[in-house]
Parts: C-alpha cells; structure tokens; sequence
C-alpha cells in the first residue's frame, strides 16, 4: 500500500474473538494473519484506525444481538496480538454497526486524507459491509481484503455464505474493490 492509505481494523475485540455471547473462533482466525498484515503495511507507511464496538449495559442494540463488548467487561478491548498497533494508531469507539455514526471517525479520516482507506475485520456482513457503505458515500476508494475479513457461523447465520453476499454487495453495489 503507499503511504496515503488508512486501514481500518473493524472490531477485532475480545467480546468476538475470545470471550463472551458473540465470540467465535472463526473470528479470532484472522488474527495472526492480520497483525502480520499490519505490521507490514506500517512499516510501509500505512496508518491505523482501529473500531471499537462498546456499549451500555441497556444498549438498544441488545434488542437484535445478544448483549456485548460492555463498556468495562473487557470484551470491548482490542484483542492482546493487536493492542500495542492500536496503542500506535487510532482507536475510534463506536456503538453501532457503523463506523461513523456518532463517533468522531470523520474528523479522523479527514485529518488524515487518506488516497486509500482498507478494510480489515470483523464481520464482514455488518459492521465491514455498513462502514464500507459509509465510506463509499464519502467518497473515499476502498478496498476491502477477502482474507482480512471474517464472520461468524450460528443458526441461521452461515459465515461462507454471508461472506460471499457481504463482499458481492461491497464489490457490485458499493462499488469498493475487493481483492
């Protein structure tokens, strides 16, 4: 990547690769590979911003999901592997699907005016797919890593097949690349 890009790093917290009612190993997968990505890509020059999903005891959210990364529960902290890039870059807290709303990610992206933002993280069908569409409105090029992303398997919830609907729809409707 050139020294304009920003990578986002969606969610990679404790509450979903290691610990709670939304935590799946096939999320805590990427990890390794992410931080070697990451640590690659800093080198080169890339700058980070990483997301974090916080909420309230009483989120509204917890009406759709099961309740997660609690403010103080430890779950709402960037996994161990990751931490100290996060410590190096920026952390944005959010308390939604998307990046932006209600969070200070804006002002964050336009300090930094980024030739390119990648995304990286979890899980590509909600919190990757809203912040892509978030971004693409922006008007920012994106591009999305098919291998730095992941969701979760659940009853009714098939992570290949989520994956492939979720990078379609960045690729064909966002209009995002996906590599």
């Amino acid at each position: 990547m050139t020294p304009s890009t920003v990578i986002l790093v969606v969610d990679m917290l404790n509450g979903f690769c290691r610990e709670g009612s939304l935590a799946s190993a096939r999320l805590d997968s990427l990890t390794g590979r992410l931080r070697e990505h990451l640590e690659r890509e800093v080198a080169a020059g890339a700058r980070l911003v990483f997301l974090a999903d916080v909420h309230a005891p009483e989120d509204p959210e917890f009406a759709m999901f099961p309740a997660h990364c609690v403010e103080g529960s430890g779950e709402d902290e960037i996994v161990p592997e990751l931490a100290r890039l996060a410590a190096a870059g920026t952390i944005v807290r959010k308390h939604t699907f998307s990046g932006f709303y209600r969070t200070g990610l804006d002002a964050v992206l336009e300090g930094l005016a980024p030739g390119v933002v990648e995304v990286t993280g979890v899980c590509t069908d909600i919190c990757v797919l809203h912040t892509v569409y978030d971004l693409r409105i922006r008007g920012y090029e994106v591009v999305v890593r098919s291998d730095l992303v992941e969701t979760y398997d659940a009853p009714g919830h098939d992570a290949d097949e989520m994956n492939r609907f979720a990078l379609a729809h960045i690729r064909d409707i966002l209009g995002a690349k996906v590599v």
